[in-house]
């Protein structure tokens, strides 16, 4: 063995060191011989396997992987761990060694071991893919020969994932295409079932994921695919037809129509056959869905001018063998067909063109002929649902002339199909004109007064999001005349009118999906609660105990019993925030508990009140919805207005001392509607409210919120805190207001660095804006160097409100104004250049009132400056501009003022 030895290491010796490539030969044939083993091998290249140099160590490499070459079939299980071991740790060595590595590799993959699981593992997360391509088809070869016959699941998904690599990193296949798509194809369908407490957990779905995309990976093997699909739609096994359905349908998004063209013909007959004969809904859906991405394929191709038309021909298969059934007495096939038509339609524009120009005017004709009239309707339907609005605008005018037919029927369900119709439509731009709009509208609030179907609200709410303006000026009218009348009715008719008022409700609340609808139908709403217990002062106590009882039992503990045939349920909860679109459609219903509870006289106890705050407090501080959070702080308001208040709100001032919080907006509405409320009735905590406030003037995110918030805090509310609702609201308290706070403002101002000053100056606007005439008069000599500071601010919405303050009191000036003059007229003139309209006709109404003041030096200077205004783009501003340049013009002429 020492002669064995010592052959081994000159053979090593003079290849590695002496450069002789011809050893390697020399050593293959004495390994063969049996003078030494592959590990010996191994050993005997140790010393230079670890060298310094990177070229030594790859010349190491190379005699090894030359005599794997030669030798690969005599080697044993434990000899090839050994060398996936090394070679799994040379690629992480120097780049010159790799294409040696390559090498071995090449050696090793086409071995037939139980343990080819580690060899494709190893290829599987080699780093080096371009030296991999590098060699060429017999990299493939090798492969297609470790895998053929393979059963070990393990090894299946390996080798599927590694085939996957392969067609889709653009390997050459070279003549290898056919044998590596027969090597993987051989296992479809999978029917593998993994054996109970199968240690490995490979699912079937794992190999029929990995097998499909190998199989649809490259358009290479459409000519092999295609065919075995087909062939494998015949199975009687369900699963099967599934998995090919699904593979066909994966094959359309990397096929173009050259691939496809051949086979259509045999393609649609099986596809045809799978949605007409099928009972399986699992193998319609999935024909269907092939259906479409075949025709999406098909369309989305560029063709030559030789080429074929494929997707022509493949709808040319579809129409011939669908469009007959939709006119056949016998309706087995026509809603299978009806379903392969809309498949089609919807998956490209060029197809949906194609067959809606074929079938629509069939199914016109068939309407107008009297033939089937529901089922027509109902086809149409299916057929324009999701098809582009430009397809259907050269059917707009028949369409909406059978649709309108249609629901002057006196059949019901032919009505309420009719109408979901003429909601797809609706859907679509520019195929409803304004007028027929306004016409389905009227039937649609027809067809609520007489019929019980809730179809019918479901399809206003889906055509009122898009058209709100004819539900406000058509159905909102109509249905708050019923609602409110038959005062008079008598008992037999009671219950009669009583249903028809239910469904005009429901129908009020199904289409306040847009503010514009929510803000007219909230007042009939509320309308509705109040009316309920008019003419019955003797219970009238009695009534408001149990409104607010139901009306807290609802929001707080979901409590739907009360509501007849409601549709909420059981476990609602109106209050919680979930994230949700549908929870979001919850949250907003708080603004009716407002409607019910803030309404009431301040002498009915709302029941479970300090739990009704905390989750009112809740919502308001953690919705990101802004009608949600907006309305639970206007409700907490309404109650906080009409109760004994202790300390509350400490999260307010929490959330809002927190430059992080997400939710200092929602925590800023909720302290400017309890500031409100506190300062109405003249409680205590107001100042300290109003005090947080302004302190928020000089908040980089809150400042311009808290300066327009003062406006809120002095003009008056329409939905709640106000007398009509019975909120205490104190006389004069907007004098109360600005006595105890000018001061602090013009301090703050004062204090402000410059960029801040601006929301003071807001602030003071809105104050005096909504201050009595005589007390602006009164207070006007303290606060005019202010409000002239504020016309030279920049921010357009201080300039707005305070000439908007100042017009009033120039109508009657008192004398202080006179000193002030050049200064007024000087910075109004300015603004009457703004880029903002609503600053220029302010500004010209103040000029114009200036006017009234003694004759002053400033006429000539004033005309001069009101020519600009003259050739102002916007007509409003000119006429603005003529009315006070006339004024100023007549000012010393003989006829003159």
């Amino acid at each position: 063995m020492a002669a064995d030895s010592a052959l081994l290491l000159g053979l090593v010796e003079e290849f590695v060191l002496g450069q002789q490539d011809r050893k390697a030969v020399d050593t293959a044939t004495e390994l063969k011989a049996g003078q030494f083993t592959i590990l010996q091998l191994v050993e005997a290249l140790g010393l230079h396997l670890t060298s310094s140099q990177p070229q030594t160590r790859a010349r190491g490499v190379q005699l090894l992987s030359s005599v794997l070459q030669e030798c690969h079939g005599d080697l044993t299980e434990r000899e090839v761990e050994v060398l996936i071991v090394f070679y799994e740790n040379r690629l992480k060595d120097h780049y010159v060694i790799t294409p040696h590595v390559i090498q071995g590799l090449k050696a090793l993959v086409s071995l037939k071991l139980s343990n080819l699981c580690h060899v494709v593992t190893l290829i599987d997360s080699f780093s080096h893919p371009t030296e991999l391509k590098g060699l060429g088809a017999d990299f493939v070869f090798g492969f297609v020969q470790s895998v053929d016959g393979e059963r070990d699941p393990r090894n299946l998904l390996l080798a599927f994932r590694i085939a996957g690599k392969i067609v889709r990193e653009g390997y050459d296949l070279g003549k290898f295409t056919e044998e590596l798509f027969e090597v993987t194809s051989c296992y479809f369908p999978i029917d593998f079932s993994p054996p109970p407490n199968d240690p490995h957990g490979i699912t079937q779905e794992e190999l029929v994921l990995a097998l499909r995309a190998v199989l649809t990976g490259t358009p290479r093997f459409a000519e092999f695919l295609l065919p075995l699909i087909i062939e494998k739609l015949d199975s009687d096994v369900q699963s099967a037809k599934v998995d090919s359905l699904q593979t066909l349908t994966a094959c359309a998004s990397v096929y173009e129509h050259k691939e496809l063209a051949q086979f259509l013909p045999g393609l649609w007959a099986s596809l045809r056959r799978e949605v007409f004969q099928t009972a399986s809904e699992r193998v319609e859906s999935a024909g269907l869905a092939a259906v479409g991405s075949l025709t999406a394929c098909l369309s989305r191709s560029v063709l030559n001018s030789d080429s074929e038309d494929s997707l022509n021909v493949f709808l040319e298969l579809v129409l011939k063998d669908c469009q007959h059934h939709l006119c056949e007495p016998d309706l087995k096939l026509v809603w299978p067909s009806a379903k392969l038509l809309q498949a089609t339609s919807t998956a490209s524009y060029r197809a949906s063109h194609r067959v809606a120009a074929a079938v629509l005017p069939s199914l016109i004709e068939q309407y107008n002929s009297r033939t089937q009239v529901s089922h027509t309707i109902q086809l149409g339907r299916s057929i324009i649902v999701n098809v582009d609005e430009s397809v259907l605008l050269d059917f707009r005018q028949s369409l909406c002339s059978v649709v309108f037919s249609a629901l002057s029927e006196s059949n019901a369900d032919l009505q309420i199909t009719s109408m979901r119709v003429l909601t797809a439509l609706g859907q679509q731009t520019g195929l409803l004109l304004e007028s027929d709009v306004e016409l389905a509208v009227d039937h649609l609030t027809r067809l609520i007064l007489e019929e019980e179907d809730p179809k019918v609200r479901l399809c206003a709410g889906a055509l009122a999001r898009l058209h709100p303006a004819a539900f406000i000026s058509k159905m909102v009218p109509r249905l708050k005349e019923e609602i409110f009348s038959g005062d008079s009715a008598t008992q037999s008719q009671e219950h009669s009118q009583q249903a028809v008022r239910q469904r005009c409700v429901a129908a009020l609340a199904a289409v306040s999906s847009r503010p514009s609808l929510v803000q007219e139908s909230t007042p009939v709403l509320l309308q509705v609660l109040t009316s309920a217990h008019t003419g019955m002062c003797h219970c009238h106590r009695l009534f408001c105990h149990r409104l607010a009882s139901r009306a807290v039992s609802l929001f707080l503990d979901g409590d739907v019993s009360f509501l007849p045939e409601n549709a909420f349920p059981s476990q609602i909860q109106l209050l919680k925030v979930r994230f949700q679109c549908d929870s979001r459609s919850q949250s907003q219903m708080v603004c009716l508990l407002m409607g019910c509870v803030c309404w009431l006289p301040r002498t009915v106890e709302v029941p479970q009140m300090d739990r009704l705050l905390l989750e009112l407090e809740e919502l308001s501080c953690t919705s990101d919805h802004p009608l949600s959070y907006t309305s639970a702080a206007k409700c907490y308001a309404g109650l906080v207005n009409k109760s004994p208040a202790g300390e509350m709100l400490k999260r307010i001032s929490t959330e809002l001392d927190s430059a992080s919080s997400p939710v200092r907006t929602q925590a800023f509405t909720l302290l400017l509607w309890v500031s409100k409320a506190l300062l109405l009735r003249y409680h205590p905590l107001s100042t300290a409210l109003t005090d947080k406030l302004f302190s928020l003037l000089s908040d980089p995110e809150l400042g311009s919120l808290a300066a327009d918030g003062f406006s809120l805090l002095m003009s008056d509310s329409q939905d709640v805190l106000n007398r009509g609702s019975h909120a205490d609201v104190r006389i004069m308290y907007r004098q109360r207001f600005f006595t105890e706070n000018s001061a602090k403002l013009v301090e703050g101002f004062n204090a402000a660095v410059q960029e801040k000053k601006s929301g003071y100056l807001k602030a003071l606007s809105h104050i005096v804006n909504n201050l009595p005439r005589q007390v602006q008069l009164t207070e006007l000599p303290a606060l005019l160097p202010l409000l002239l500071e504020a016309l030279s601010c920049p921010d357009q919405g201080v300039q707005v409100s305070t000439l908007s303050c100042l017009q009033p009191v120039l109508l009657d000036p008192p004398s202080t104004l006179i000193t002030q003059l050049e200064v007024l007229v000087g910075r109004t003139l300015a603004l009457t250049t703004s880029p903002t309209m609503k600053v220029r006709i302010a500004s010209l109404r103040c000029i114009h009132a200036l006017s009234r003041f003694p004759e002053h030096e400033v006429r000539l200077w004033v005309l001069r400056a009101l020519a600009a205004p003259l050739d102002d783009h916007k007509r409003v501003v000119r006429s603005e501009a003529a009315v006070a340049r006339n004024e100023w013009f007549l000012l010393g002429s003989p006829g003159g003022r």
